[in-house]
């Protein structure tokens, strides 16, 4: 039987396309994490609970929170791998800074906007520079507490759940950053993102 060739995917090796990566992966981890939580705390109703007006309601506000949260963590991530890949250069937040703030301005923005959002991205690459690269499984615990308070399902039926929710999102990132190593092009990214650094004042 004749075997037609897999179509090789075209690797992630542009600033947009990183940017729709790594809101790609923060989608992810943000809405498997709260809505398995959501769907095996309601149970066998948990149906009816996502088609009531107030539920679905506080769900969109999770959502945008917890997307926010964790996409610091696939950021810092990201800034692992071209670290560990020799481009600490494209790894500070000049040049990986961009991208980052694309993906999150191209998410739905709350009520007060994103500007705090995005100094606090900014000021997160620069801080993971001053320190070794952390391993995946530790960085995604920065993110998980702001998730675990976000879930809208409140009170004290979630409290025993909040480690659950941080090993989840370790586990997850853990496999986002996976797909990283294999998706990424860090040389062709390295290149794309140099035009993003400071420019020299002339004398």
């Amino acid at each position: 039987m004749l075997r037609l060739p897999l179509r090789r995917r075209h690797r992630v090796a542009t600033e947009e396309a990183l940017a729709s990566f790594l809101a790609a992966q923060a989608a992810f981890l943000s809405q498997k994490t709260v809505v398995e939580f959501c769907r095996a705390r309601a149970g066998l109703n948990w149906n009816k609970l996502f088609l009531e007006r107030a539920f679905v309601e506080a769900m969109e506000r999770c959502r945008g929170e917890a997307f926010a949260a964790v996409l610091g963590d696939v950021a810092e991530s990201c800034q692992v791998l071209l670290r560990h890949a020799g481009l600490a250069e494209t790894a500070a937040p000049e040049r990986l800074g961009p991208p980052v703030r694309a993906a999150l301005l191209g998410h739905p923005a709350p009520p007060g906007g994103w500007e705090a959002e995005l100094d606090g991205l900014d000021a997160r690459l620069a801080r993971a520079l001053l320190a070794a690269p952390r391993p995946v499984h530790v960085i995604a615990r920065t993110g998980a507490p702001r998730v675990f308070e976000a879930l809208p399902i409140r009170g004290a039926v979630r409290e025993p759940d909040r480690e659950l929710i941080e090993n989840g999102l370790r586990f997850l990132l853990c496999r986002v950053y996976a797909d990283m190593e294999r998706e990424l092009d860090t040389a062709a990214l390295a290149r794309a993102l140099e035009r993003h650094e400071e420019p020299r004042q002339a004398p």
